[in-house]
């Protein structure tokens, strides 16, 4: 009976580390930014078609390639699918923004190769990064001043 209890207990701790608040950056990207990415609520990505989550969330991101779990060409990440509670409080610069918060579904990998933001932790302090999917209005709904940001991700349930 005390063993139970006792893994009854681990199990709790665990579940409420695997949801706690992570020190988080955020991006975004698209179709017409500067590094020419493709529309990216329509095409294929890191973890297949681009709407195969839409149902869990109207807004998607790239999650940083740590968390993502696999590398670049090596097929869909365990993240895929999970969704995150995002809060914005500052710029990357620090100055404080007007907070604001959405949830978005990972469906996209933010590779480390040429993106120094999205190897974490980064320049910022960020545990965990996030380049928000411009085509599906996620950037325009999260940023309030600027385009990039700090703040807080917690993962959620869909």
């Amino acid at each position: 009976m005390y063993a139970l209890k006792t893994l009854s207990l681990v199990a709790i701790a665990t579940i409420s580390v695997a949801n706690a608040q992570q020190k988080a950056t955020f991006t975004h990207y698209g179709s017409g930014d500067q590094n020419g990415s493709p529309n990216c609520a329509t095409a294929t990505n890191a973890c297949g078609a681009a709407d195969q989550y839409a149902s869990l969330s109207t807004y998607t991101a790239a999650l940083s390639q740590k968390q993502f779990g696999v590398g670049p060409g090596q097929g869909a990440g365990p993240a895929c699918g999970t969704c995150y509670q995002l809060t914005i409080q500052t710029d990357l610069s620090g100055n404080p923004v007007t907070e604001n918060s959405i949830k978005v579904v990972v469906n996209n990998l933010c590779p480390i190769d040429g993106n120094t933001i999205c190897n974490v932790p980064n320049q910022y302090g960020g545990e965990i990064h996030f380049d928000l999917c411009s085509d599906t209005g996620a950037a325009s709904a999260f940023f309030t001043t600027s385009g990039a940001g700090i703040g807080t991700a917690e993962e959620v349930a869909c």
